[in-house]
């Protein structure tokens, strides 16, 4: 009898065994959380994905997210309810392994399931002729297998929306435990794909008049195309992108600055998640999913967050991470339990955590002056206080009263060993860029300092000389 592991998300299942020589195997393929009742069958993971754009008024994608046992709006032979499908689309997945005496499964179960879907899950699960054995975070396991850092925040990706687990690591108690998790509505992969392919749509028309949305299968062949376009424009600016409609071949130039342009709405909500969900001050450790990466131009993004270390996981890292804390998560079948809190252990994949590079800002970027309303106050080494009542303070700007969330000495701007910092005083937070500082930071100029709630914002500048010379 061997255990396997499930990477729980509707985006794509994973399936993970052990291998003979003990570490975790990935087996097959991603399985997306779609199906599709078509010609009189019930169609799953890969093969519902290639007749998805065909028969849409027969397809669901949230029988996941949305697990319960209300009806669907169509039934066929044994699926009735969104728990039907959820059965239908795991036994799927893990039919040739329980073929193979694979009968003990552990499941990384991605964030905001409630405890009575939880339940129901294992139902499911053990219906599928395998015995459910434990759960486990996904985030949680899957930042157990890189390098463990004071703080890690875990970024994926589902069918619709993103995810954001902050996990705390404490050598003191030996342990990793996930602390919270946000969850951002909208923000999955359907949403971020159908603005890619509205894009390109938009391309093939001006370009050739061709319009793959005219029929269904031309539009199903460009969403099976769009992830080996999103592959090659990783490596590359442009490519050919073509569409085949009987002997004729429709072909557009696609570049990756095309696409980071459409997905631009929803990279900007990601990044705040990330944003509100880090804890304000603190160095960071951000893990993100493949999902995440494929995303044009996001990564980058996130890379130049400050005191922010960007870590891609592994395929499959919540399914493997299970897999090696298996003694952790395992439980008797009457009392399994989501473990939210692992054993602190050395990382296989990393020898070492990498830590954030030491934010100072070159001398030209240095801001001279904080602009509010048209007026200029200059940053030096006498402090200027910000607040809406600043009393004594040697120097102060005086904001307006009344706005909720400012405080009357809310923080200060000094000229610091050559840097502009900002430092906050208030109750409710200091936000430079959107992001909640902690403490002491160093301005750049460009940045934006808001206070308050929706508050005021003041600009960073940098006055020159006469001749535009720094």
């Amino acid at each position: 009898m061997s255990l396997l592991a499930v990477e729980l998300n509707d985006a794509g299942l994973l399936l993970v065994r052990t291998g003979d020589d003990g570490d975790p195997v990935l087996v097959g393929e991603e399985s997306p959380g779609l199906a599709v009742l078509h010609e009189g069958r019930v169609h799953v993971g890969g093969d519902a994905v290639r007749r998805y754009r065909i028969a849409p008024l027969h397809a669901q994608n949230r029988f996941w997210q949305s697990l319960s046992l209300e009806p669907l709006p169509w039934s066929a032979r044994g699926i009735a309810t969104a728990a039907d499908l959820a059965h239908a689309h795991l036994s799927a997945v893990l039919t040739a392994q329980t073929r193979h005496g694979a009968e003990e499964l552990l499941l990384a179960v991605p964030p905001g399931y409630t405890r009575e879907q939880l339940g129901l899950l294992v139902g499911v699960a053990n219906e599928c002729g395998v015995s459910v054995r434990g759960l486990v975070d996904a985030g949680l396991a899957a930042v157990a297998t890189v390098a463990p850092a004071p703080c890690l925040l875990h970024l994926d990706l589902q069918l619709h929306q993103a995810t954001a687990t902050l996990i705390e690591a404490s050598r003191a108690e030996g342990t990793l435990r996930r602390t919270r998790y946000e969850l951002l509505p909208g923000a999955g992969e359907l949403a971020l794909r159908q603005l890619m392919a509205e894009s390109i749509v938009t391309a093939f028309v001006r370009e050739t008049r061709f319009d793959p949305l005219h029929q269904a299968a031309s539009e199903q062949r460009l969403h099976d195309l769009l992830p080996s376009w999103l592959q090659a424009l990783a490596t590359v600016d442009e490519i050919a992108a073509e569409i085949e409609v009987g002997s004729t071949t429709h072909r557009i130039s696609l570049t990756r600055a095309q696409l980071e342009a459409a997905v631009e709405p929803l990279s900007d909500a990601i990044l705040r998640l990330v944003q509100a969900a880090r804890p304000p001050g603190t160095a960071l450790h951000l893990c993100f999913s493949p999902r995440v990466a494929a995303i044009p131009g996001l990564v980058g993004r996130l890379a130049a967050l400050r005191d922010c270390v960007v870590v891609e996981l592994a395929q499959g890292a919540p399914a493997i991470g299970a897999l090696r804390a298996a003694a952790a998560i395992v439980r008797p079948v009457d009392a399994i339990a989501l473990v939210h809190r692992l054993p602190l252990a050395d990382a296989r994949d990393s020898t070492a955590p990498i830590e954030p590079a030491s934010f100072a800002v070159p001398a030209a970027a240095v801001p001279t002056h904080v602009l509010f309303r048209g007026r200029a106050w200059p940053i030096t080494a006498v402090p200027l206080s910000l607040g809406w009542s600043v009393g004594a303070a040697p120097r102060a700007l005086t904001l307006p009263a009344g706005i909720a969330g400012m405080s009357r000495s809310h923080c200060t701007l000094e000229l610091r060993d050559g840097q502009a910092c900002v430092v906050d005083h208030s109750t409710y937070g200091t936000f430079v860029n959107d992001e909640r500082i902690g403490g002491r930071l160093a301005l750049q100029v460009g940045d934006v300092l808001r206070l308050g709630a929706p508050g005021v914002a003041l600009e960073l500048i940098r006055v020159l000389s006469d001749h535009g010379a720094a």
